[in-house]
């Protein structure tokens, strides 16, 4: 431990040192930053795993309307019109995997700044088209709401994708679709907790 006098400003002498100087400081911020930047993914992925609309979607054919979006009719699966036995949330849970921190810079006054390469939610609205709309993202619609719901009926038949419920376009059921938060919410919340890392001064005791 170094001591320094009281007569010394502090602050100023804070000031004049250069952390960038100390290859010891500098690996030691970039292990704190990246084991933090290591928690905030896993909460991501954490928490769009066991959304209900994940849930939902990677029951398949027979999954309950947990969600609530369809008001307990159906599923999102047989509604959306998913092939039986796809994997529709797989693409999404890949471009989740490939969240990366590359870089994290160290300033002469001991503060970092963080680069990380994440999806948008545009991003994954590109990767999620419907099964019958290439141009239209189901994901996107599970925000904003996918129209047709009022034709769907909860049956089997051999002309669904997913073996069960079809869109009956001389019939209105009555129901509505109840659009949720999903994926813009979980991107919006992860870049809050990135910047705050990104901001935060780390302290090596």
């Amino acid at each position: 431990m170094v001591y320094i006098p009281k007569s010394i400003n502090k602050t100023k002498l804070s000031r004049s040192l250069d952390y960038t100087r100390s290859r010891e400081f500098i690996k030691a911020v970039q292990q704190v930053v990246r084991n933090r930047f290591s928690i905030i993914k896993r909460n991501l992925i954490n928490e769009f795993e066991s959304h209900p609309v994940t849930v939902e979607i990677s029951g398949g054919v027979n999954a309950k309307n947990s969600s609530g979006t369809l008001g307990g009719k159906g599923n999102l699966f047989r509604f959306i019109g998913f092939e039986a036995g796809s994997d529709p949330i797989s693409p999404i849970s890949q471009e989740l995997s490939r969240i990366d921190m590359t870089m994290t810079r160290v300033k002469k006054d001991g503060t970092s700044h963080t680069n990380v390469l994440y999806p948008s939610a545009d991003d994954i609205f590109q990767i999620t088209p419907l099964p019958w709309a290439n141009q239209r993202s189901w994901a996107q619609g599970i925000e904003k709401g996918i129209s047709n719901l009022g034709q769907f009926l909860n049956i089997k038949s051999e002309h669904s994708r997913a073996g069960a419920g079809i869109q009956a376009p001389n019939i209105n059921t009555g129901s509505s679709f109840q659009p949720v938060p999903y994926i813009t919410l979980l991107i919006k919340n992860f870049e809050k907790e990135i910047i705050n890392l990104s901001r935060a001064k780390i302290t090596m005791t």
